[in-house]
């Protein structure tokens, strides 16, 4: 007991009832002289988790819950069969713990259709003491699924409160709404119009990370203080229960180095804030760049307290952390996954002036011009200048109008340079030139789409201009003439040509026509079509409208999805895209690379098109990505490209295609390190005259032995070390998914069941809204506008998430919610015959939000004050029984629930020799029978006849006095066990984490001894010399900070499994009669 005024009858650890609600006093706040303040944390089921500060004095109604809690079961009349057997599943599906660690919660709790290798990633966080995870999966396997299962698990065992996800642009939507959908998770995109919104309600200072405790943001705006500080700020110097889930984590991992990578602005970034967090969830298809001190800075940022930069990654640390399939070894094992069949296009035959063939000629002529001039400058300036170059040749693979359009900026640079006027010389904008575009999101910049692209193009402009003046420094007069007529006649022959088709559209329409049209009219099938430049998507797709113009609704048949597209286009473009193609016009879709990254396009699509070829490999292959990936229903998946036979640098292009394809099949990740030689082979030089074969041979042999090997080695990814290891992960998991749902499974009937008794009681027939069924699955279709839902506005959020399409940036909810109509539900995954999922239908899972509305109504304080907890229900067997259940719930800190359970007690229930012997529970097999009954019993939900409740009623307080003590007796058994459990598991945490800080701190030391400050030293630029020396600083920063962690972190995690309360509630009292009576 703690000290307090004389007048306090409450303790610490004690349960009180306060605003109708139960709470666990967690201190006594104030001074002896203050008023008497109570710390409290919610325990109700429908409030779990909520903190009040109160004056116990000034509250009115309350009361400490006394221990006799059995009271009031059975008191009034019995409770139907339906509705208790709706609150006892309630209960139980509310019940969750933190003891077992190999007990998964969150499958069960989610609208996905599970393969047992998703489970891994949950699997590995929940034997770690802090959850730092990296998922390395191959593109395509479902990477946000693993992390919302790893999410909302962490969620029911209470080890989060506060989740942030970062996530390129065009991501950020799509994550919102998946965790939404398929786990009941309700994220705020945190961008300009949400600030700008929020200020408006509630002033300017407002911290937007304040309003919620579930945030979404772009990887670009955590480089903006204007977002970042006030996160921090929410975050303080270390926030436990805190998860922070980065997307497309290599973008983080430091580059650009030749030697040594740098840290860009967005390794700071996350850097500064990951380490805020208590909890770290990284996702990446391509972890490893083929940098070890980019690597291990990527992993410092992932776990700190097992990895330092700039020392050396070893496979055994990176084992616990670390998961790592490629669909070519998932399908080895049986997994589904369709075939990938990259055909190449040839284009053949055409005549010697062709402007693509003339053009090539020219520029080609123009290059070696221009090298004759560039061989006699230094090594750096000739890098510079050769960049003009590439940067055109890269824009006349892709179109004719993309190439006159920069060959225009070219010329007009030239022209001011031939008359000694000042131009940009930038050497960073120069050598974007030659890099692939990577707009930034249009929404977030606060652009409409028209002014988007005039942005994106005055970029564009001025990194060709100062690439054309790099490319003229020390120059002649003379010289810059004889370019100059060059140039002037290819660009007239490009603008002749820029708005007409070339062979690949004459190719693309016939095929078109072939494939995708009968006569006029447009069949079902899809087609994805990738350019790497805007000017050539708006080309062809100007060109695609003209030659198609003849067939059916041709303006609702082309889509675009770019860097300037918003983001409500997007999202409208991607439903559009997956919905049946029966339902929705739309057939091709036009990309840039703004859409290659981690967007769903599979459900409807089996074809894509490259119409140029990125040159860079990574870049292909998360193209191809797009709808080679789970849930594509094809069983093979075509991947087409163009090759003009008549091309030298065509031959380089193919090389490139099919390295991307070995790569992939024999490297997987750590391919990266051959994809950014190659890519930068390519960005360097270009494809000249004359080199076309040697070049297709190098791209072709290509490999980094030192590189490739120190990346295979830190990663331990050798195929057939991978190949073990997963044959013996999926069998485990297998076997502990089947544990786990024989323990916390959902039966879909069930669900449905409980949704139907809690419909009913607000005066709503489910059976009244029965639907057409999709393959065996069974939909509802409820309607808003019933008395039932339309008298109580509280519905109207749980039908939000039925809608057909999400709310438009500014669209009005009123007008929404006229607009957008209902999608049917169903309670178990609707698939239809070929695969695919019912877009039309939603699977509604224990999580989601109208569920757990109906849920609700048996675990609020209201409802179950006005319940009796008895119930006579008919059973199998053929005599009386009776089933006593209690709650046995175990609290940490902060009222956090560390494990729940309900304990049953049965008995034989003999009339006979009721009021003359007490009953006796019943043993081992006894049990097992009753509650195998009882479980029938609840399914079936009959009650007993009138007669037979009568009888029983007059003896319900004395069954529960008979049966009361043996329920207690138990529940202390369990919770000494739980308590054992706990401690077992607290302590094993805090000496693996002791022995991680350890080890940590002994590798730092030797790595520090060992240092050579002259080593590589001459090899590096000075900008790698500066990140090495700070990476050699951050050592000796991070050993103090080790001493205080190996103070404070192992006793912290022992803290956090003390058991700091326990309760024992009433579930109820159940009697089993039989049919025979």
């Amino acid at each position: 007991m703690i000290d307090r005024p004389s007048h306090i009858e409450v303790e610490q650890g004690a349960f009180v009832e306060v605003r109708g609600k139960p709470w666990l006093v967690e201190a006594l706040l104030g001074d002896d002289g203050d008023l008497p303040t109570l710390s409290l944390s919610c325990i109700s089921d429908d409030a779990q988790g909520e903190h009040l500060d109160i004056l116990w004095d000034a509250e009115i109604a309350r009361r400490i819950l006394d221990e006799d809690r059995w009271a009031s079961v059975g008191v009034g009349n019995p409770d139907s069969a339906d509705v208790l057997a709706a609150h006892i599943r309630a209960i139980r599906w509310r019940s969750a713990t933190a003891a077992d660690r190999d007990l998964l919660q969150a499958p069960f709790r989610a609208g996905i259709r599970l393969d047992a290798y998703q489970l891994l990633p949950l699997r590995k966080a929940l034997r770690l003491p802090r959850v730092n995870l990296l998922i390395a999966d191959d593109v395509g396997l479902g990477k946000t699924i693993e992390a919302g299962l790893v999410a909302r698990e962490l969620l029911l065992r209470r080890r989060v409160d506060f989740i942030v996800i970062a996530a390129p642009p065009a991501m950020t939507v799509q994550w919102k709404d998946e965790l939404e959908a398929k786990f009941g998770l309700s994220f705020e995109i945190i961008d300009r119009d949400r600030i700008s919104e929020l200020r408006r309600l509630r002033g300017f200072s407002v911290n937007p990370w304040t309003t919620g405790s579930r945030f979404i943001v772009s990887h670009r705006l955590l480089t903006d203080e204007t977002y970042a500080g006030g996160l921090r700020d929410v975050l303080g110097e270390f926030r436990t229960r805190a998860l922070f889930i980065l997307d497309e984590a290599h973008h983080a991992a430091p580059s650009a180095g030749t030697r040594y990578a740098i840290s860009s602005q967005l390794t700071k970034a996350v850097r500064e804030l990951a380490e805020r967090f208590e909890h770290r969830l990284f996702l990446t298809a391509t972890p490893h760049n083929g940098h070890s001190n980019s690597f291990s800075a990527l992993l410092e940022m992932l776990d700190p307290q097992r990895f330092t930069r700039g020392v050396e990654v070893r496979p055994r640390d990176l084992e616990p952390v670390m998961v790592r399939r490629l669909k070519a070894d998932l399908r080895r094992l049986g997994e589904a996954f369709p075939e990938r069949v990259i055909e190449p296009i040839s284009i053949d035959g055409l005549p010697e002036d062709a402007p693509e063939l003339a053009l090539a000629r020219l520029l080609a002529a123009y290059g070696e011009l221009r090298m004759k001039r560039i061989a006699k400058l230094s090594s750096q300036k000739a890098a510079l200048a050769k960049l003009a170059f590439v940067g055109l040749q890269q824009r006349l693979l892709s179109s004719i109008a993309a190439f006159a359009r920069t060959l225009k900026t070219h010329r007009v640079t030239l022209q001011k340079v031939l008359n000694g006027e000042e131009v940009a010389r930038a050497t960073a904008a120069a050598t974007a030139f030659v890099a692939a575009p990577t707009p930034e999101d249009n929404a977030e910049l606060g652009l409409e789409e028209e002014d988007a692209e005039k942005a994106m193009a005055a970029d564009e402009d001025a990194e060709a201009a100062t690439a054309s003046a790099a490319g003229v420094v020390d120059a002649t007069l003379e010289d810059l003439r004889a370019e100059l007529a060059v140039v002037d006649e290819m660009l007239a022959l490009a603008e002749k040509h820029a708005a007409r088709p070339d062979a690949r559209v004459n190719w693309l329409v016939e095929w078109i026509r072939k494939s995708m049209l009968d006569g006029q009219q447009w069949n079902r099938r899809r087609l994805i079509i990738f350019t790497e430049w805007e000017d050539t998507r708006r080309w062809l797709e100007r060109r695609l409208r003209e030659r198609l113009a003849d067939t059916d609704g041709i303006d609702d048949r082309i889509g675009v999805f770019s860097g300037a597209t918003g983001s409500d286009r997007r999202e409208q473009i991607k439903h559009a895209f997956n919905a049946d193609p029966d339902s929705e016009p739309l057939r091709i879709l036009i990309c840039t690379d703004a859409a290659r990254e981690g967007i769903n396009l599979q459900s409807y699509c089996s074809d894509l098109l490259h119409f140029d070829l990125p040159w860079n490999p990574s870049r292909l292959e998360q193209r191809n990505g797009r709808i080679d990936r789970k849930l594509q229903p094809a069983k093979q998946v075509f991947c087409r490209y163009f090759r003009y036979e008549q091309r030298e640098a065509d031959i380089v292009l193919d090389a490139l295609v099919w390295k991307t394809e070995t790569i992939r099949e024999e490297l997987g990740s750590v391919g990266q390190v051959i994809e950014d030689r190659i890519a930068k082979r390519l960005a360097e030089d270009g494809i000249g005259r004359g080199q076309g074969k040697a070049l297709a041979r190098a791209i072709s042999e290509e490999n980094d032995t030192e590189r490739l090997g120190k990346a295979q080695s830190e990663m331990d990814d050798e195929e057939k070390v991978r190949h073990e290891r997963l044959l013996k992960e999926q069998d485990d998991l297998r076997r502990i998914l089947e544990r786990s749902r024989e323990r916390v499974g959902v039966d879909p009937d069930d669900l449905e069941r409980v949704a139907a008794a809690a419909l009913s009681r607000a005066g709503f027939a489910l059976n009244s809204a029965r639907g057409e069924s999709v393959g065996r699955t069974v939909t509802y279709r409820l309607d808003p506008s019933d008395p039932a839902f339309s008298r109580d506005a509280g519905w109207d959020d749980a039908f939000d998430d039925l809608r057909v399409r999400p709310r438009k940036r500014g669209e009005r909810l009123g007008d929404w919610r006229r607009n957008a109509s209902i999608r049917s539900i169903a309670f178990e995954p609707p698939v239809l015959d070929d695969g695919r999922d019912a877009t039309d239908v939603v699977q509604v899972h224990l999580e989601h939000r109208l569920v757990r509305r109906l849920i609700s109504r048996f675990l609020s304080q209201g409802f179950q004050s006005n319940l009796s907890r008895f119930s006579v229900i008919t059973g199998p067997g053929a005599q009386p029984r009776v089933v006593l259940m209690g709650r046995l719930a175990v609290y940490g800190a902060g009222a956090a629930r560390l494990h729940e359970e309900i304990i049953p007690i049965t008995a034989i229930w003999t009339e006979s020799e009721r009021g003359r012997k007490p009953l006796r529970t019943l043993g081992e097999s006894g049990e097992e029978r009753t509650l195998n009954q009882l479980e029938d019993a609840l399914r079936t939900a009959r009650e007993a006849p009138a007669a037979a409740i009568a009888r029983i009623q007059t003896l319900v307080s004395q069954d529960i006095a008979d049966l009361t003590p043996a329920l207690e007796a138990i529940a202390k058994e369990r919770l000494a066990a739980v308590k054992t459990q706990l401690a077992k598991r607290g302590d094993e945490e805090a000496r693996s984490l002791a022995s991680l800080l350890e080890q940590q701190r002994d590798r730092i030391g030797r790595a520090s001894k060992e240092f050579n400050p002259d080593q590589l030293t001459l090899d590096l630029v000075p900008e790698e010399r500066r990140e090495r020396e700070a990476d050699r600083r951050h050592w000796q920063t991070r050993l103090a900070r080790l001493e205080q962690e190996l103070r404070d972190e192992p006793k912290r995690l022992r803290e956090s499994y003390e058991v700091k309360a326990h309760r024992l509630e009433p579930v109820g009292i159940v009697y089993l009669w039989p049919v025979s009576g």
